[in-house]
């Protein structure tokens, strides 16, 4: 349980969507977190949040730098795609005064 929860952690970034993809709630990781012995699984924890946030930064960054295609159905059935990078998503970047989160090293969690 504990090794999937640290995966989901490092995919999603976040602890609560994390442990609702294993089955678990938020208050349950952390009480698992805070026990006796689990120094290793906090500091695989503490990895893995880094990892997932930095996952979660480079997928909007590529989708302000890349693009997003969006279709829309216009009155009469007409429809409308349209293509570019998401100006929004560059704009909250560039004026965003905190770097980016570092980049975490890869290691393989601990159980």
């Amino acid at each position: 349980m504990q090794a999937c929860f640290i995966r989901a952690l490092e995919a999603m970034g976040s602890v609560g969507s994390a442990a609702k993809a294993v089955g678990m709630n938020r208050a349950s990781a952390y009480r698992l977190r805070e026990r006796s012995g689990a120094e290793s699984f906090a500091a695989a924890w503490d990895r893995a949040v880094s990892m997932g946030r930095m996952r979660q930064y480079d997928y909007a960054m590529d989708r302000a730098l890349n693009g997003v295609t969006i279709v829309r159905v216009l009155k009469g059935g007409a429809v409308d795609i349209s293509a570019g990078p998401d100006m929004a998503l560059v704009r909250a970047a560039l004026r965003d005064e905190a770097a980016p989160p570092p980049r975490a090293k890869a290691t393989k969690a601990t159980e």
